[in-house]
């Protein structure tokens, strides 16, 4: 038996999250969806301060001409 890769688990959890390909005896649950959306939430960083913010790549655009620069130095 092998273990299972990133690809496998994300899929069952995604499964489990939309209930696909499950019957109803297979027994699940809302507790075990929402558990599953929680997880892959966390996979992809999606309760993190800078998610939530909307926070996004820093970008420093350096826009002044190079002789104001040397009259600082």
């Amino acid at each position: 038996m092998s273990i299972a890769n990133e690809e496998e688990v994300l899929e069952y959890l995604t499964d489990v999250m939309r209930r696909d390909g499950f019957d109803e005896t297979d027994n699940i649950k809302f507790s075990d969806s929402f558990k599953a959306a929680e997880l892959l939430g966390k996979h992809y960083g999606l309760f993190s301060d800078g998610h939530a913010q909307g926070a996004g790549e820093v970008v420093i655009l350096d826009n002044i001409p190079d002789e104001v620069n040397a009259d600082k130095s």
